[in-house]
């Protein structure tokens, strides 16, 4: 198994819940409610690939005032696969609406993006959300009394307009953002997002591509769109794409593991290298320092130590990468010629 990851930061244009809190009429009230804050929990979780599984973790937040039409939202999210291999995300957002107006932070680029959303039949308010749903109750989330619209995979609960729960499925990947507070009609700020400010680019009406999409900032948007695609399907249809669908999810993750994996394998090799010719257990700390670095992004527990470096300990040690680094090496032929992340966790499970 290889551990390693490189950790990320974007901006989710379009993750669940966030384009439904903001694509309104600038002439109607987009919540019944002045003013408010939510805090969110963000959790979800599946299998990408035969031994290859995901979760999804993390918090979200909205702000809003003058009845939603200028609103914040800001998540902290962290994606982590394990299995055949080990991979993180962490993923920071934060986009402003701002009546028609949407400002989205690329912490990436260092950039602030703007963009005139889409009005009338072309925006995704929750009026015309509601007409491809159907109610069904009532439940409690976050103190309030909320409204049930559901269809299928997709269920959601509003409160004056304002979303508190989310839940979405598809082929086996869960997703649900759930209020854990919400606190109503208070003084909130929805002026600055928690970076510096950043120079503002503006582009065109809002629209994604799948391109664009191949991302771990894509994930969510991605996911939400192959919903809408396989709720017009029949299952033994879904059955059958459930794979390319999970490889399109995954894309993002397999792009920069065909990348780390060779980067891993010369680390391996100078850590062995070094290890072979270090004196003592100082030295031999030093040696394996790089992967440490490799592991802190990925896994949270702590670093490896050697402790003791007598002869027995540095066979025992040397040996074992030496075996690790054979066996990485053999996978290496399989990793160049895999073409997406089921083929490339076969890869690493053999």
């Amino acid at each position: 198994m290889s551990t390693f990851s490189t950790v990320k930061t974007g901006v989710l244009l379009l993750c669940f819940g966030t384009y439904s809190l903001f694509a309104s009429a600038d002439t109607f009230k987009k919540y019944e409610v002045q003013s408010g804050s939510v805090v969110y929990s963000i959790s979800g979780e599946g299998v990408l690939a035969p031994d290859l599984n995901i979760t999804i973790s993390g918090e979200g937040k909205l702000r809003f005032r003058d009845w939603g039409k200028i609103a914040l939202a800001e998540e902290k999210i962290e994606e982590d696969t394990y299995g055949a291999f080990l991979d993180r995300e962490q993923i920071s957002t934060c986009v402003k609406r701002d009546r028609n107006q949407q400002f989205s932070v690329n912490y990436d680029r260092k950039v602030i993006m703007q963009r005139s959303l889409p009005q009338g039949k072309k925006s995704a308010d929750l009026s015309h959300m509601h007409r491809s749903m159907s109610r069904q109750g009532q439940e409690t989330v976050a103190g309030k009394v909320c409204t049930v619209w559901a269809k299928k995979n997709v269920r959601m609960c509003f409160y004056k307009g304002i979303p508190l729960l989310i839940e979405k499925e598809a082929v086996g990947i869960h997703y649900e953002k759930r209020a854990v507070e919400f606190k109503e009609n208070v003084k909130v700020s929805t002026d600055n997002c928690s970076m510096p400010n950043f120079p503002v680019q503006k582009f065109a009406l809002f629209k994604t591509t799948i391109k664009q999409k191949k991302s771990a900032d894509g994930f969510f948007q991605l996911l939400s769109e192959i919903i809408d695609k396989t709720s017009k399907m029949k299952s033994t249809q879904v059955q059958k794409r459930k794979q390319i669908y999970l490889n399109r999810l995954g894309e993002h993750i397999f792009a920069k593991q065909k990348i780390l994996l060779p980067q891993m394998l010369d680390s391996m090799k100078r850590a062995r290298e070094c290890l072979q010719g270090a004196d003592n257990n100082l030295e031999a700390n030093d040696c394996i320092e790089e992967i440490n670095d490799f592991r802190s992004k990925i896994v949270k527990e702590d670093e490896n130590t050697i402790d003791t470096w007598d002869k027995k300990a540095k066979d025992s040690i040397v040996d074992e990468f030496d075996a690790n680094i054979a066996r990485l090496e053999s996978r290496m032929p399989c990793i160049r010629a895999s073409k997406n992340i089921a083929d490339l966790s076969g890869c690493m499970s053999k």
